[in-house]
């Protein structure tokens, strides 16, 4: 067998249309999905929602091995049961980051309420410490988000969140999708 009989039987048709699927979905997530949650999520509220985010992703995996073994047409039990774990393990694993994504995006997608938060600014120009107090453990402390918020502000044509002076009231408008997760807009 030559060499390039070698290669053609290592390149196959199926392995090359999976490889570009891989590439194609590394590539959706690192250039579109990633930087669009980032424009438009709080990290407070990706971590909230990546802690509960599993029971969405069973029903997906769950929804991904019924159709994985339909496909095959697995007919004995434990052919079922072993497509059917496999299936939700990469399902689960494998793919995790970019689902949560396409979920935050769809939560984006499908506005289901708004919600205006009113935080007291708290600006210590000497200390340099600046965050906003919303009350009840609601405070936003993280200087990305502060410079996400203002950079929305800024946008709609509103006041800086930064000329605002200590104990100044500020509000904040937040959308909340499908999921529950708020999101700036």
């Amino acid at each position: 067998m030559t060499r390039s009989e070698q290669t053609k039987k290592l390149i196959s048709k199926p392995y090359f249309i999976l490889l570009i699927i891989l590439v194609l979905l590394f590539c959706l997530d690192t250039f579109v999905l990633k930087p669009f949650i980032k424009e438009h999520y709080l990290d407070q509220d990706l971590q909230s929602f990546k802690d509960f985010s599993w029971r969405y992703l069973l029903v997906i995996a769950v929804v991904i091995a019924i159709v994985v073994s339909i496909c095959i047409k697995a007919t004995k039990i434990l052919q079922i049961i072993s497509v059917c774990l496999y299936s939700a393990f990469f399902a689960l694993w494998a793919f995790r980051t970019l689902l949560i994504q396409i979920l935050l995006f769809t939560n984006f997608q499908t506005e289901k309420e708004h919600i205006i938060n009113t935080y007291e600014v708290i600006n210590h120009k000497e200390a340099m410490v600046f965050w906003m107090d919303g009350g009840k453990g609601n405070s936003i402390h993280d200087d990305n988000a502060i410079e996400l918020i203002d950079k929305k502000r800024k946008a709609k044509g509103l006041k800086s969140i930064f000329e605002y002076k200590n104990g100044d009231k500020v509000k904040v408008e937040f959308k909340r999708g499908i999921f529950n997760v708020n999101y700036l807009d």
